[in-house]
């Protein structure tokens, strides 16, 4: 049949061929290929792949050529970027013997306002994902794609969207995608696709996309859509970039491997054992290793060195090496108890050899023990970081409150009948002791202001003998070594923290009376983390030790084994000595004793660091105007009293764009800015820069429940509080600022 009068028909039509029981697109006409171009992909493929979610279209031209009569159908209709049917269709189906039907599509207006809705609705949608870092793409519940964003195309390898609309294929030839094992995924494995089908979220696989020679790691994410009826109508799909984490895991896998291989050669000896006879060989540096008595090395002998907890381990591999395949292998960890009493770790590989009636199981066992320690404190210390986030910001926020407390504690003082000044003086104590607790929480969380300084260890352990003499009490000997005369880089008021948090926690550990040693030397460093050696401070003591569990959380804020201890002792010193890029760690064992080590980075030999003393600030008179910023209401509202108690003009505002809004529109001088350095999407620093740029008379005071690090990119080297803060603290720093001017 002759179809080219259809090139000239102005409505949507295309043509089908029946084949069997389906039909097959034969042709579409201009209208057609103009509305929906994406369709002259599907020519020569079924009517049943185009309409795989509309059964009754098939039906219908069914009907129109058996019964050779003309029939008409409406269906919901989708657009591309869409999941929900949002258009009706009108078609109509006309017999062309003797296998042809033609099919004329026709729009079914939707009202107005309903279609404005729509497109404004598709239009956030499209900005939304458009804005997204990463890659999405949305399928429909056929698998063809109905839109992906910017970063999806370049993912792809795709020029444009009509790369990709309507394609269920959409990566461009030169670009191949692996799983993590180096398998290549075919399209029956991609995770948009296989979600449509089993209705299940697939999340966390990584895949490669490699293309001109550059591979990039992408976590997919693959979500199906539903209907309100609770169908699948598609899939919605995202790629995030994980390239520098998972390159990262390699290295960090690779560097694993050759420190093992290392340990392997120093640590490990090989061994031989048949089972029928009970006869084994170990070779001679396992009894050095693992301090064995040298003897026979039969199975009761061997499990007499065994942890009895690991024994039943060791006995069910045997078992199973009676009844195993030639060359099966085995591994095990376990531990080993020495002459000398101490526990070890073993690492055992072992494969079975069968030769004959003879059963042979031969391998390697190396010591693990240290490698076991470093898991154990990488574990810890990713449990403490993870808690010091979270102490740093309960420590931030409670400072917010006791600033409040305490400027309230001030403008209230002198004001109340004299039979209540000993409730405000209680008042005041609780406040203070809760400032000194969050001092100890941000000192563990790293967030403490640190005043770096070249710092002589012998000069200052020496000076505080005497202090730590008096702590520990008569029943304790003290005992003081001092080797070499090591410099470094700290705060020496934190280092004198940490110092007597050690001594009073090994005071606390010796109740009946013992011995205290304080040992101080200067080792060899690494040549590129500590080319002037290191400064190893250990305090032991000879009390009660702890046991394997109370070790691992000793660092852990607010875990104490004293009735009336806090928990922030040593939590504190842990905080300190990471912060000044150091590290401590703890050996200990009941009935044994305790031993806190400390390293610190040596620096430079050089001139011997000076005593200074601080000058107090020029006593300035209380005058001018102060703009105080901060989104917290009572902190705002209660400096502000202060400020005019003082005897200062105070401006206020919650935030950045408050605070500029208020500068501009104040005629006169302002003297002081007086800015919180974290509000809620707002960098206090940037704030004051931009009120400096706009007033360059005005003075900068910045505040935090924090500390002060970061002060040395503060506008103008602003000057820095405390919170929480009093009366006395706000009007020194306040007058400092205008002393400098």
């Amino acid at each position: 049949m002759d179809l080219g009068f259809l090139e000239d028909v102005p409505v949507f039509c295309y043509v089908v061929r029946r084949e069997g029981d389906d039909f097959v697109l034969e042709h579409l006409n201009p209208a057609a290929r103009e509305r929906s171009p994406a369709l002259t992909a599907f020519i020569g493929h079924p009517l049943t792949e185009l309409y795989s979610d509309q059964p009754d279209v098939r039906m219908a031209a069914l009907r129109c050529i058996e019964e050779q009569r003309v029939v008409e159908h409406e269906l919901c209709f989708r657009k591309h970027n869409l999941t929900e049917a949002t258009e009706r269709l009108k078609l109509r189906y006309v017999p062309a013997p003797p296998d042809l039907v033609l099919i004329y599509v026709t729009e079914l207006k939707r009202p107005d306002m309903i279609q404005s809705a729509l497109d404004e609705t598709e239009s956030r949608y499209q900005s939304l994902v458009a804005s997204l870092p990463d890659a999405v793409m949305l399928r429909g519940v056929d698998g063809r794609v109905l839109f992906c964003n910017e970063m999806a195309l370049e993912l792809f390898g795709a020029q444009g969207l009509a790369d990709v609309l309507g394609k269920r294929d959409v990566l461009a030839p030169e670009v191949t995608v692996h799983d993590e094992a180096g398998r290549a995924i075919g399209t029956a494995d991609v995770p948009s696709l296989r979600v449509i089908s089993t209705g299940r979220p697939e999340r966390g696989q990584v895949y490669s996309f490699a293309r001109a020679g550059t591979v990039r790691w992408l976590r997919v994410a693959a979500q199906p859509i539903r209907s309100g009826e609770g169908h699948v109508t598609g899939s919605v799909t995202t790629f995030t970039d994980v390239t520098e984490r998972v390159e990262a895991q390699a290295a960090l896998r690779e560097s694993a491997k050759r420190l093992e291989l290392a340990l392997t050669s120093a640590r490990m000896g090989v061994w031989e054992y048949e089972l029928a006879t009970d006869r084994g060989w170990w070779s001679p540096n396992l009894y050095e290793i693992f301090r064995f008595a040298r003897g026979g090395v039969g199975l009761a002998s061997f499990l007499d060195h065994v942890h009895p907890d690991d024994r039943s381990d060791i006995l069910d591999k045997l078992a199973s090496m009676r009844t195993g395949y030639h060359g099966q292998t085995y591994q095990s960890e376990y531990r080993i108890v020495g002459e000398d009493g101490v526990t070890r770790w073993a690492r055992m590989y072992g494969r079975i050899f069968i030769k004959g009636l003879q059963r042979m199981v031969a391998g390697t066992t190396m010591d693990i023990t240290e490698q076991r320690q470093l898991e154990e404190q990488l574990h810890l210390a990713s449990r403490l970081e993870s808690i010091g986030r979270l102490a740093g910001g309960v420590a931030h926020d409670f400072n917010n409150l006791l600033t409040a407390m305490l400027g309230s504690l001030d403008l209230v003082d002198g004001h109340v009948d004299p039979s209540a000044a000993e409730d405000l003086a209680t008042i005041r104590h609780s406040v203070l002791r809760a400032r000194d607790l969050t001092r100890q929480l941000l000192a563990f969380a790293r967030k403490q202001p640190v005043v770096w300084r070249t710092v002589d260890l012998k000069v200052l352990v020496s000076d505080v003998r005497l202090l730590l003499q008096r702590l520990v009490g008569p029943r304790v000997t003290l005992s003081l070594t001092i080797v070499g005369d090591p410099l470094v880089s700290a705060d020496a008021t934190l280092l004198e923290q940490v110092l007597v948090n050690l001594v009073v926690n090994a005071r606390d550990a010796m109740p009946e009376g013992g011995r205290l040693d304080i040992h101080l030397e200067q080792l060899p460093g690494d040549p590129v983390t500590a080319p002037y050696g290191t400064a190893r401070l250990c305090v032991s003591d000879s009390g009660v030790g702890m046991d394997e569990a109370t070790r691992t959380r000793v660092f852990e804020p607010f875990f104490s084994t004293k009735s009336l201890g806090t928990g922030l002792g040593l939590a504190s010193s842990y905080g300190i000595i990471h912060q000044l890029g150091g590290d401590i760690r703890v050996e200990s064992e009941l009935k044994r004793g305790t031993r806190f080590i400390v390293t610190l980075p040596c620096v430079a030999p050089g001139q011997r660091p000076q005593r200074q003393s601080q000058p107090a600030a020029p006593a300035v008179s209380a005058h001018g105007t102060v703009l105080v910023v901060d989104d917290e209401e009572a902190v705002r509202s209660t400096t502000a009293r202060l400020l005019r108690l003082l005897g200062y003009e105070v401006l206020e505002a919650s935030n950045g764009a408050s605070a500029v809004a208020v500068s501009s529109g104040h005629p006169g001088r302002i003297d002081l800015l007086l800015c919180d350095m974290a509000m809620p999407g707002e960098d206090g620093r940037a704030v004051a820069a931009e009120l400096k740029e706009r007033r360059p008379e005005l003075e900068v005071v910045l505040m935090s429940g924090y500390s002060a690090d970061g002060q040395s990119t503060s506008p103008n080297g602003a000057l820095f509080l405390q919170k929480p803060f009093n009366r006395v603290d706000l009007a020194q720093r306040l007058a400092e600022a205008l002393h400098r001017r």
